[in-house]
């Protein structure tokens, strides 16, 4: 195949923003004058260059990882020829250059490559799990990667010993457990996203039932749907139980 980072401008860092309009100490800038508005236009013009790079180089590495995982002669006529390739790209290339989330911008650039391997998922489902990408940031997909198997998460972070006498509890226990694990509290944050994975479809967390007594092996069950394992599967992002939450 082609190389195609050859096609990727290369990215020179900007100065800094304020070093570039005078080197004024920030208190110093009027808050709504001009200048500062010059430097807040600058700054956001070299956040989204710094951005399309980094999801542009992300695009070529997922490329490079299709052709490597399908063994297809894959050329840039094949890929610039796409229809639906171009379109995704497009749309994924607008998403990314709004998010913050480094992970967020590798799973559109996944999301992007993916309209080229027709044989993998039909039309229909590359839609769909370029909305979910497009709509769910990484707490969400930590949530769902956690639920998947709540006990192997806290075996593979050395948390399981925290319940060696429980015989019972709620499944928030666990949760609770690992989020504090990395200073992350059960907050409405949370909640909130628990409750969107609900309403997708992808996890069984109502908080009900997270606040639910039942026995040891009731707490530890997995509750993600077949739908949410097929989006870890689609997103591919390595084993759940080794996945960390973000900070929130």
């Amino acid at each position: 195949m082609t190389d195609l980072s050859a096609l990727i401008p290369p990215h020179e860092p900007s100065e800094d923003t304020f070093a570039t309009v005078g080197g004024m100490a920030l208190d110093a800038i009027p808050l709504l004058g001009p200048l500062a508005g010059r430097a807040l236009d600058h700054a956001l013009a070299a956040r989204e260059r710094a951005r399309r790079h980094e999801f542009d180089t992300a695009i070529v590495g997922e490329v490079q990882r299709l052709a490597e995982r399908t063994e297809a002669a894959l050329t840039v006529a094949d890929i610039v020829s796409s229809e639906e390739f171009l379109a995704t790209l497009a749309r994924t290339r607008r998403e990314a250059a709004e998010t913050a989330s480094t992970s967020k911008r590798q799973r559109l650039a996944r999301a992007a490559v993916a309209s080229l391997d027709s044989d993998a998922l039909t039309r229909a489902e590359r839609e769909d799990y370029l909305r979910l990408i497009t709509e769910l940031d990484d707490l969400h997909v930590w949530l769902l990667a956690f639920f998947a198997d709540p006990r192997a998460w806290l075996i593979a972070h050395e948390l399981m010993h925290t319940f060696a006498s429980v015989s019972g509890g709620s499944p928030s226990g666990p949760l609770e457990v690992a989020l504090d694990r990395f200073g992350v509290t059960f907050s409405a944050t949370v909640e909130a996203a628990l409750a969107d994975l609900e309403r997708l479809g992808l996890a069984d967390v109502p908080p009900r039932t997270l606040r639910t007594f039942m026995t040891a092996s009731g707490m530890f069950e997995s509750r993600i749907t077949r739908r949410g394992r097929a989006f870890l599967r689609y997103l591919d992002e390595g084993d759940p139980a080794e996945a960390e939450p973000p900070s929130v």
